[in-house]
C-alpha cells in the first residue's frame, strides 16, 4: 500500500520535493527517484515597470473620498480605549499642519449606544476624507504626543479585539 506522500509512477516510488528532503535529512532509506525542477529565477522587471510600493498603508487611506474604521473593543478595557481616545482627540485639536487641520475637521468619533454584545463598537467617520490622508490614529498621536505614543499604543491593542475598514461612495 502506498502512502498519500509517495506516488506509485511505472513501478517508482516517487515522493514530492519536501518529503525527500526531510527524508533525506533524518537519514531516512529512499527507494524512489525524486524529480526536482531547477529553480526558476523571477522574471526581470524593467525599471519603468516596478511597481512603487505605497508609503502609507492602504488600510487608513480612503481614496473614494469618505471612509469608516470600525473598532471592536473588549468590554472590560473600554476605558482604556476612552483614554486613548481622550488623547487623540486633545492631539487632533492640537495638530499643526493644514493638511491635518484638515482631516481633523472632518474626523467623527462614534461609540455604541447599545448594551454590547460579545464587544464595544467605536466608529471612525471621515467624511469627506482627504483621498491621500493617512488616518492611521497611532500616526497622529506619534506625532503629536511622541513621547506618550508607546503606552497609548499598548492600552489600544490590548483593548482593541478587531478593526474593520470600510471606504465609501457617497450616493446622496
Amino acid at each position: 500500500m502506498t502512502s498519500p506522500f509517495f506516488l506509485r509512477d511505472n513501478g517508482v516510488v516517487k515522493t514530492p520535493t519536501g518529503i525527500l528532503v526531510v527524508m533525506l535529512a533524518f537519514g531516512l532509506a529512499v527507494e524512489a527517484s525524486a524529480q526536482v525542477a531547477p529553480p526558476v529565477p523571477p522574471p526581470a522587471v524593467e525599471p519603468s515597470q516596478a511597481v512603487a510600493t505605497p508609503a502609507v498603508p492602504v488600510d487608513f487611506v480612503f481614496p473614494s473620498g469618505a471612509g469608516l474604521l470600525i473598532f471592536h473593543v473588549t468590554p472590560t478595557k473600554v476605558a482604556d480605549f476612552d483614554a486613548v481616545l481622550a488623547r487623540l482627540t486633545d492631539a487632533l485639536s492640537k495638530v499643526e499642519s493644514v493638511g491635518r487641520q484638515t482631516q481633523a475637521a472632518n474626523w467623527s468619533i462614534y461609540k455604541s449606544a447599545e448594551k454590547p454584545a460579545e464587544t464595544v463598537t467605536y466608529l471612525f467617520l471621515f467624511d469627506p476624507a482627504v483621498a491621500t490622508a493617512n488616518y492611521d490614529p497611532l500616526l497622529v498621536l506619534a506625532e503629536t504626543l511622541p513621547a506618550e505614543v508607546q503606552p497609548l499604543y499598548d492600552r489600544m491593542k490590548g483593548a482593541v479585539v478587531r478593526i474593520e475598514r470600510m471606504g465609501l461612495t457617497k450616493i446622496r
